[in-house]
C-alpha cells in the first residue's frame, strides 16, 4: 500500500507543476513539489489557499464542482507571479458531503505571455493598418496629413496633436494641429529639440506629453506633439508603439509634402530671377480676372494694367561680356521689379529679356506713373551690373483692363505687347499705353 501510494505521489508530481488538497475550509492540506512557487510546504499548509492567489479572481480554491482548463494567476514566493492551467475535483467524505477539493496544475506563464504579446502585436498591427488605410484615402499630401493627426488624436484618445517646426532662432512653432491648442504646452518643450528619440515628460498642468523628434534634409527639427489633459492615464508601452510608428508615417507625409512644395515652386517660377515664369503668371492672372469679373458685377468697376516690359541695349551685354553678364542684368532687374511692385501685384520673367507686370486696382493714370518711375529706377541698375556693361533701359508696354468687356490674360497680354513695341519704335526709354486713340509716351523724366 505504502509502495503504491509513493508511486502514485510521484506520477502526480512528475505530472504536474502544483498538485494540492484543501479542507472544507479551503485551507492546504497537501502541497506537492515539496517547495511549490518557491514557497516551503509548511508555511502553507493550514492556510487558506486563497493567500496563494496573485488576482482574487478567479479563485479555484472555491470552486465546489469538477473543473479543468482554469487559468488562475499565483503568487510566487520572491515576488511576481505565475499562471496555472488547473483541474480541480470536489472531494466528499462518507456522508457525501463537502470535503475539500483536490487538484494539480502546469505552469503555462511563458505561454500566457508569449500569446500575450502575439495578442498586443495583431492588436498594434490592426490599429496601424486601420490607421493607414484612413491616412491612404487622402490623396493629396495636406489632406494626408491633416487625415494623420485626426488618426492619431482619435486613436490614441489625445486631447490634441500637432506638429511643430525650430526655425532660426526662434523656438518652437506650430505648423498644424489637431484638437486643442497646444500654445502652453510649448515653453517647456523647447530643451527637446535636439533629443535623439522620443520623449514622454510631464506638461506643466500634469498632462502627459509625447515627443517624437525629426531631423529632416533641411536641418530644420521637426516634432510631433501628442498629449492627454491632466487626469487621463500616461501613455503606455502600446501607446508609445503607435507614436511611433505613427510619427514615421506623418513625417514620410511631410516629407511629401515638402517635396510637392518644391516641385510645385519649379513649376511656377523662373529658375534663373526665382519671379514667377510665364504660365504661372497667366493662370494667376486669370483668376484674378475671373474673380474682378464677379466683383465688378456688384461694384460696378474692375481696374488693373497689365506692364509688358522689354530691356534696352541687352544684346550688347551677352555679345560682348557673355551669358554671365547677361544673365547679372536680368537678376538685377527682377530685384528691381520685386521692390517696386506691391504684394497684391504679380511680376514675371516670360522669358529672354521680357518681363511682366500685373499692377492690381491701377487705372490708366496709375500705371502711366508707376511706369514712367520703372523708366527712371532703371539707371539705378548700373550698380549692379559689371564694369563695361552697357546702360539698361525699358521699353514698355500697357493694357488697361476696361469695363464691360470680357478681357483675357492672352487678350491683355497682346495689347501690352503691341504697345511695347511701339515704345520701341518711338525711340525706347518709355511706357506706351494702349487705346483706341492715340496714347501719349511717358518715359524716364
Amino acid at each position: 500500500m505504502l509502495e503504491s501510494r509513493q508511486r502514485w505521489r510521484d506520477f502526480a508530481v512528475l505530472a504536474a507543476d502544483l498538485a494540492f488538497e484543501t479542507d472544507a475550509e479551503g485551507r492546504l492540506t497537501f502541497l506537492a513539489p515539496d517547495a511549490p512557487l518557491g514557497w516551503a510546504a509548511e508555511t502553507l499548509l493550514g492556510r487558506p489557499g486563497r493567500e496563494l492567489l496573485a488576482v482574487p479572481e478567479p479563485d479555484p480554491f472555491a470552486l465546489r464542482a469538477p473543473t479543468r482548463g482554469l487559468r488562475a494567476w499565483l503568487r510566487r514566493s520572491g515576488g511576481g507571479s505565475a499562471c496555472f492551467s488547473l483541474a480541480v475535483a470536489p472531494l466528499t467524505d462518507a456522508a457525501g458531503r463537502f470535503a475539500g477539493l483536490r487538484g494539480c496544475g502546469h505552469d503555462i506563464t511563458e505561454e500566457m505571455l508569449a500569446a500575450e504579446a502575439q495578442a498586443v502585436a495583431l492588436r498594434r498591427a490592426e490599429a496601424l493598418q486601420m490607421l493607414v488605410r484612413r491616412v491612404r484615402r487622402a490623396v493629396l499630401a495636406p489632406q494626408m496629413l491633416a487625415a494623420t493627426l485626426e488618426a492619431l488624436q482619435t486613436a490614441l484618445g489625445c486631447a490634441g496633436a500637432a506638429v511643430l517646426e525650430w526655425r532660426t532662432d526662434a523656438g518652437p512653432t506650430v505648423t498644424h494641429r489637431r484638437g486643442a491648442d497646444p500654445a502652453p504646452l510649448l515653453p517647456g518643450i523647447a530643451p527637446y529639440a535636439s533629443h535623439p528619440g522620443p520623449g514622454f515628460p510631464d506638461g506643466p498642468s500634469g498632462e502627459s506629453l509625447a515627443l517624437l523628434p525629426h531631423a529632416p534634409a533641411d536641418d530644420r527639427p521637426q516634432m510631433l506633439l501628442a498629449w492627454r489633459a491632466a487626469g487621463q492615464r500616461p501613455f503606455d508601452a502600446d501607446d508609445r508603439h503607435l507614436l511611433v510608428a505613427l510619427a514615421d508615417l506623418l513625417f514620410v507625409v511631410l516629407g511629401n509634402q515638402a517635396l510637392q512644395q518644391r516641385l510645385e515652386r519649379l513649376a511656377r517660377t523662373d529658375a534663373l530671377t526665382g519671379l514667377l515664369n510665364r504660365r504661372a503668371f497667366l493662370e494667376d492672372l486669370g483668376r484674378r480676372l475671373r474673380r474682378q469679373a464677379l466683383d465688378a458685377e456688384r461694384a460696378g468697376r474692375a481696374e488693373g494694367a497689365l506692364l509688358f516690359l522689354d530691356l534696352d541695349n541687352f544684346k550688347p551685354i551677352n555679345d560682348q561680356l557673355g551669358h554671365e553678364a547677361g544673365d547679372a542684368a536680368l537678376v538685377a532687374v527682377a530685384g528691381l521689379l520685386r521692390e517696386m511692385t506691391r504684394p497684391t501685384d504679380l511680376v514675371a520673367r516670360f522669358g529672354g529679356d521680357e518681363f511682366a507686370l500685373w499692377l492690381e486696382g491701377a487705372d490708366a493714370g496709375g500705371a502711366a506713373e508707376r511706369a514712367a518711375a520703372l523708366c527712371a529706377a532703371a539707371a539705378t541698375l548700373d550698380h549692379h551690373l559689371r564694369e563695361g556693361t552697357p546702360p539698361l533701359s525699358f521699353s514698355l508696354g500697357c493694357a488697361i483692363r476696361r469695363p464691360g468687356h470680357a478681357d483675357t490674360p492672352e487678350t491683355l497680354l497682346a495689347r501690352a505687347d503691341a504697345a511695347m513695341y511701339a515704345a520701341k519704335r518711338a525711340g525706347r526709354n518709355r511706357c506706351v499705353l494702349d487705346g483706341p486713340a492715340a496714347t501719349p509716351e511717358r518715359g524716364a523724366p
